[in-house]
């Protein structure tokens, strides 16, 4: 008499081979992500009174604490137009490209560690979409004496895709993005030139999220500590799954064969 444990479905289905989530799922969680956003952007005219008085606490805050870097770097980048149009640029594209590049990365070259840094990054967006529809903070460029670099630059105009809310600068998803990256890099690799990019690109994106004037410094903390928070998340989720695995492994689950 042997035993066999019975085969219970999987509740992500996996693609052929690989071990991967299949794929129209993980595109189905991308655009749902995108829809809830939209919703929540709908409502930012209603909240415009709001994020500025927001946005002029975070302003005092960090005045107390004496970390209003903002204006300074602000002020420099507008006497470098060519820097200010490079940084620009940066902020429309590399967050959204980069994040999806290592995401696509991880699906491909390092499958094991893919459904992790996925849920991590819906963690991310889940909590950033909680804080803008709690706690709405209009961007810097909203407040007076500050230069508006997308508009002063040209880019805004040139750029055809929907416009973020304008109402949500905490916390910085910019951030909270390029710091998943730094963090899902160092996890998959040891090779120093994958670390050192996504860690310049950490870097580069602080500076021009804060000198284009579309977030404070408080805003970047924020973002930061989201995307901590979520990979703590998305590792009790991956420890809650394997128990539950163990669990379903015991005596009553299996079939007796002759």
């Amino acid at each position: 008499m042997s035993q066999l444990p019975r085969q219970r479905s999987e509740r992500w289905p996996l693609s052929p081979r690989s071990g991967r989530p299949a794929l129209l799922g993980e595109i189905a969680v991308v655009v749902v992500l995108v829809w809830v956003y939209d919703r929540i952007r709908d409502i930012a005219a209603t909240r415009a009174s709001m994020a500025m008085d927001d946005a002029r606490r975070v302003l005092d805050v960090e005045s107390w604490l004496h970390i209003d870097g903002e204006h300074a770097l602000n002020d420099w980048l507008g006497a470098h137009l060519s820097l200010q149009w490079a940084a620009c640029w940066y902020y429309q594209l590399m967050h959204l490209t980069v994040t999806l590049l290592v995401l696509v990365w991880l699906y491909a070259r390092r499958p094991a560690a893919y459904r992790s840094a996925r849920n991590a990054l819906v963690l991310v967006n889940a909590i950033g979409l909680a804080v803008f529809w709690l706690l709405p903070v209009a961007p810097p460029r909203l407040l007076g004496g500050f230069v508006d670099s997308g508009v002063v630059s040209g880019i805004t105009t040139q750029v055809s895709h929907v416009s973020p809310d304008l109402y949500a600068a905490m916390p910085s998803l910019h951030i909270g993005w390029a710091t998943w990256v730094l963090l899902q890099v160092f996890a998959a690799t040891t090779s120093r030139v994958a670390r050192g990019l996504a860690g310049a690109h950490l870097m580069v994106t602080t500076i021009v999220v804060v000198a284009t004037a579309n977030h404070f410094v408080l805003d970047v903390a924020a973002g930061a500590a989201v995307a901590g928070l979520a990979l703590a998340g998305a590792r009790a989720i991956a420890v809650a799954v394997a128990q539950r695995a163990a669990a379903d492994q015991d005596p009553s689950e299996r079939l007796t064969v002759s």
